[in-house]
């Protein structure tokens, strides 16, 4: 069963399989509000951990998909010892990626130094090759003198490369940290991401039914009608989010929201509150000028929810 981490009301879900679960099972979205670990406040790329509704960490808990945890709060006396511990694991995870990119540093000049000597060897073979041809050919002595200058050039050059090979070789058999280059700058130091958080050990299972400081939302008025809105809507098939930029209470989507716009922006009433006029007006203008239609929703005592749309017509 999944878990979802309850805390001062806000409800979270950290594992991105289980993020995926909801959303392709239960069609239920949430809202990513992690940030990048280096764009703290970019908001156009955010990740775990997902943010639920209220309204959709009940339904999720009624219908026994997922199971809702207090977890416990920090102990600010701990804080010390967390931070020597992640420090050390820090220090831990860079003396490992030191060596491995010596290792990698060593293989690679080994790598090189192989193709220059490739090449080297090549190179003497084609100027033996030319200096061997130019001498049977020609018998006079300037082209005499000319064959023994290439091969005194060829001598030059092939001690010459035996010398520079031998350097090479000295040099590469040190290790990568003595001679005084380090392999791994710490700023190039990986730091892996978690996905996922495993259950804390203390965890307690929450009931929403009970008011607490970690689940304000039992017995209000306004959560209630909220709810039975939204289970209403669930149950009609549609995916809903939030839509307080929008005026609304929810955004009604026919289908994921990665793939469809949303069709109605929904404000709760409950049946026996009026309804200013100047707030319904405002509400049916904007919805028209996003091309969503204004949708109420109303609870009636017998559990039906009776829906009423309207559109701006002058904006049509």
């Amino acid at each position: 069963m999944l878990v979802v981490e309850v805390a001062n009301g806000r409800s979270l879900v950290w594992g991105a399989e289980a993020v995926q679960a909801l959303r392709e099972r239960l069609g239920v979205g949430g809202r990513t509000v992690g940030a990048l670990p280096r764009g703290p406040r970019q908001n156009s790329r955010l990740g775990l951990p997902l943010l639920l509704m209220p309204e959709e960490a009940r339904l999720l808990a009624e219908i026994g998909a997922v199971t809702l945890v207090s977890a416990p709060r920090p102990d600010p006396r701990d804080h010390g010892l967390a931070l020597a511990s992640f420090k050390r694991q820090q220090e831990q995870g860079f003396q490992e990626q030191s060596a491995l990119a010596a290792e990698a540093r060593e293989t690679r000049c080994q790598e090189f130094l192989e193709k220059i000597a490739e090449g080297q060897a090549v190179k003497k073979q084609k100027l033996q090759q030319d200096s061997g041809s130019g001498g049977s050919q020609g018998a006079a002595g300037s082209q005499e003198a000319a064959g023994s200058q290439a091969v005194g050039e060829n001598e030059a050059n092939a001690s010459q490369a035996s010398r520079e090979r031998e350097e090479a070789g000295s040099s590469s058999s040190q290790p990568g940290p003595s001679d005084g280059v380090a392999p791994l700058p710490r700023s190039a130091l990986l730091v892996q991401l978690a996905t996922a958080r495993p259950r804390p050990i203390k965890a307690r299972p929450l009931d929403w039914r009970v008011q607490s400081k970690d689940w304000p939302h039992a017995g209000r008025p306004a959560h209630e009608l909220r709810y039975s809105i939204y289970r209403d809507l669930w149950e009609r098939g549609f995916f809903l989010s939030a839509a307080g930029k929008f005026g609304g209470d929810f955004l009604v989507y026919p289908g994921d929201p990665l793939r469809f716009h949303a069709h109605y922006i929904a404000q709760c009433w409950a049946a026996e509150d009026p309804i200013p006029l100047q707030d319904l007006v405002s509400a049916g203008r904007l919805g028209t000028s996003v091309r969503k239609t204004l949708l109420l929703c109303s609870p009636q005592p017998d559990g039906k929810v009776v829906y009423t749309s309207l559109q701006w017509a002058g904006l049509q």
